[in-house]
């Protein structure tokens, strides 16, 4: 019996295809784009927060200078030494102004029978317990009365003094002659109502704000809190 044997050729071997590998660069490059697209996106986003929040920062501060601005204050061409004494209170005791070093002091002369002067007292007396209370040992709010006596400002109040201030009398128009022509340096023929003296903490009186203001303005508090230490 013949035995016949097949006689087989062996297939060549295959090489691994390009084409897998070719998809998973491709798809690795995208992924690397995006990543790198999204953390550019992040970097620009934090870099524009940044900048607006710099920009509220400065619009903020050009608006504390622009309220500032618009409260009429005027300042001592040179800040000089405030005169000593501001007044007596009730018990005859004068109150010296060396014993207010390191606060500002707050100065207003007024009258009972000044219209003005009753008008600006609800809104002042609200900004001196605010100031004191959030600027406490700093600030210091005294009201120097030119009336004739103690009487008429108590029955003023109802026989009782308000509270946080230094009431204060001038009988003789002293210490308010000092102060008038301290400031303006040199004496104005009349001295007229209220007007309100400012005392930095060195001790020297640095600008004065002439007639009656609305001691709630924004910019009074702005103006006042940008001297206390």
């Amino acid at each position: 019996m013949y035995d016949r044997r097949r006689m087989e050729t062996p297939e060549p071997a295959r090489t691994p295809s390009s084409g897998g590998s070719g998809k998973v660069a491709v798809t690795a490059a995208v992924i690397l784009f995006v990543v790198a697209a999204a953390g550019w996106t992040v970097w620009q986003l934090r870099i524009e927060e940044d900048r607006l929040a710099d920009g509220r920062g400065i619009a903020s501060r050009q608006s504390a200078v622009a309220r500032e601005k618009s409260f009429d204050v005027t300042q001592v061409a040179r800040p000089i030494p405030a005169p000593p004494v501001l007044g007596w209170d009730q018990a005859g005791k004068p109150f010296d102004v060396a014993a207010a070093r390191g606060q500002v002091v707050f100065v207003n002369f007024w009258a009972t029978w000044c219209p003005p002067c009753r008008d600006e007292m609800p809104s002042m007396l609200q900004l001196g317990q605010e100031l004191s209370a959030r600027h406490p040992g700093k600030f210091r709010m005294v009201a120097v009365s030119v009336d004739d006596g103690w009487p008429e400002v108590l029955k003023f109040f109802d026989g009782k003094l308000p509270p946080g201030v230094e009431w204060l009398r001038d009988p003789d128009q002293a210490v308010t002659k000092a102060y008038y022509c301290s400031a303006r340096g040199g004496c104005p023929e009349s001295f007229k109502f209220p007007e309100t003296y400012v005392i930095d903490p060195s001790g020297r009186l640095v600008s004065f704000v002439v007639g009656p203001r609305d001691w709630s303005d924004p910019a009074a508090r702005a103006f006042l809190e940008r001297l206390i230490p």
